[in-house]
């Protein structure tokens, strides 16, 4: 019999460490990593990692991973997660979609909590469609002795009772009612080419509700400026 001491992997430089994490996440097909799971395929060991980097969590967060942490997520961090998404998108994220660096978080806390993504796709829905109190611009005291219109340069100046920019729910409600599609051409928009324009203008008394908030692309939306189309 010969006898021989394992390698412990004291010197192993700390990105060899994190590029074997990446290399198993990337092998099991997952965006949250447990050193169990890493442990059964992983080149080195999870407890060498952990004295290593810090923590297992430390190290998963290195290598661009959700921590074991993420489980505990609020529900309304993960719904705000998929509004940056669906509005970066200008429509539903698919499975594959919710990754970084557009997505903060994976499929995987979501389907911890709601069973499948889709079912949290779902309950997302349910909390888009909720009472969204982030537009409403409530007055201060001096705000209310200002008339409702006053007349200055021949322009009037309405008092208003939302606030100019939508919310980012009041945003993703409009695409889910307009998808990403410009409401004047039709053509499909994404990113940073996605307007919310008011139909009828806000320097002409319009408010930012939803059915005064449409989808444009940029050139229409420049265009238009504070004129009001029949959409």
């Amino acid at each position: 019999m010969e006898y021989k001491l394992n390698n412990f992997h004291y010197n192993v430089p700390e990105q060899d460490l994190l590029d074997d994490i990446k290399r198993v996440a990337a092998k099991l097909n997952k965006m949250a990593l447990t050193s169990r799971e890493y442990d059964e395929v992983g080149k080195y060991n999870s407890g060498t990692i952990h004295r290593r980097l810090g923590s297992w969590n430390k190290a998963l967060e290195k290598a661009g991973l959700e921590a074991a942490l993420s489980l505990n997520i609020p529900d309304k961090d993960l719904f705000e997660n998929i509004e940056r998404v669906w509005i970066s998108l200008g429509r539903q994220p698919t499975h594959r979609e919710m990754k970084p660096p557009l997505s903060k978080f994976s499929t995987y806390p979501y389907g911890r909590r709601f069973g499948t993504f889709r079912k949290g796709l779902i309950a997302f829905v349910e909390f888009i469609k909720s009472n969204d109190d982030n537009n409403l611009a409530m007055q201060n005291v001096e705000s209310e002795k200002i008339p409702s219109e006053i007349i200055q340069d021949n322009e009037p100046v309405y008092r208003h009772k939302t606030k100019r920019l939508p919310s980012e729910r009041l945003k993703v409600q409009v695409l889910m009612r307009d998808g990403n599609k410009c409401r004047l051409c039709g053509i499909t928009v994404t990113g940073e080419n996605i307007h919310f324009d008011h139909i009828h203008p806000w320097s002409k008394g319009g408010e930012t509700v939803l059915e005064n908030i449409q989808v444009l692309c940029e050139t229409h939306n420049l265009a238009k400026g504070n004129l009001t189309y029949d959409s």
